[in-house]
Formats: C-alpha cells, sequence, structure tokens
C-alpha cells in the first residue's frame, strides 16, 4: 500500500531516464488501488508515471543500494528508503509490465530521489510481468 506517501513531492533532478527536463515530481496514490500511484512531474503536466511498489508484485525483489547512492540521498537507515517500479501499461492490463532494472528510489525524510539502474549482477528486466502468477502460468 502506498498511501503512506500521498501527495508528497521528489526532487528527481533530472534522473528519470529520457526525461531529464523534469526534476520535481508529486506522488498521488490511486483512490481506489493503493498499490497504484502516478509519479506526475511538476514541470510538466503531460509527463506522469504509473509507479508500484516492486515488493508488492514480486515478493523476492531484492536490491541492495551502492554507497554512493546513499550518500547521494543522504539515506541513514532502511527506513528512509521508499522504491518504485515505472509500470508500463498493456492491454489488457494483466499482460501490463513492470521495470525491475531501474527503480526510482528515494528518502522519504528529505524527499531527495533518483532513477537508478541496477548492476548486472541483478539480472532483472525492463519489462518483467506486473503480475507473476500470469508469466508462470503462460509458461513464459
Amino acid at each position: 500500500m502506498l498511501s503512506f506517501i500521498q501527495k508528497r513531492t521528489i526532487q528527481l533532478n533530472g534522473s528519470i531516464l529520457g526525461f531529464e527536463e523534469c526534476n520535481q515530481f508529486s506522488i498521488d496514490v490511486i483512490e481506489d488501488n493503493h498499490e497504484f500511484a502516478y509519479l506526475q512531474s511538476l514541470e510538466q503536466e503531460h509527463v506522469s508515471f504509473l509507479v508500484v511498489s516492486p515488493f508488492s508484485f514480486h515478493p523476492d525483489y531484492s536490491i541492495e543500494l551502492e554507497e554512493k547512492d546513499r550518500k547521494a540521498l543522504n539515506i541513514e537507515t532502511h527506513e528512509d528508503v521508499v522504491v518504485l517500479s515505472i509500470v508500463t501499461v498493456s492491454e489488457p492490463f494483466p499482460a501490463s509490465t513492470i521495470n525491475l532494472l531501474a527503480p526510482v528510489i528515494f528518502n522519504i525524510k528529505n524527499g531527495q530521489g533518483k532513477q537508478i539502474v541496477l548492476p548486472p549482477k541483478y539480472k532483472y528486466g525492463t519489462k518483467e510481468p506486473l503480475f507473476e502468477e500470469l508469466h508462470v502460468e503462460s509458461g513464459e
């Protein structure tokens, strides 16, 4: 559930790949389903991303932030960290994918964040099935 980050403002300082001109974002949790939120650019109203906590859809998802990222975001404990993944919506919706390779990380205490690309050791992709059970059942 993402309701605890509703209406937060995040300084991403141009770190969203392909959207380097966007620095400041708000988080708007979807009222009917608190698993989903919009990461909305405050500079460009047409730039918005559907995001989720990757842990809600992929319970085995695990990352460790590099020291340079912890320092850049002034992260002191794991309680300071919120991890979001961008969803690519497909039709039908259960075919949607999630970017596990490049999560958006932010410090809930200071609102500083950035999208990071994980090192190859993680073996995550940019278009992983959002709903794991559908991926397994389809035999892919």
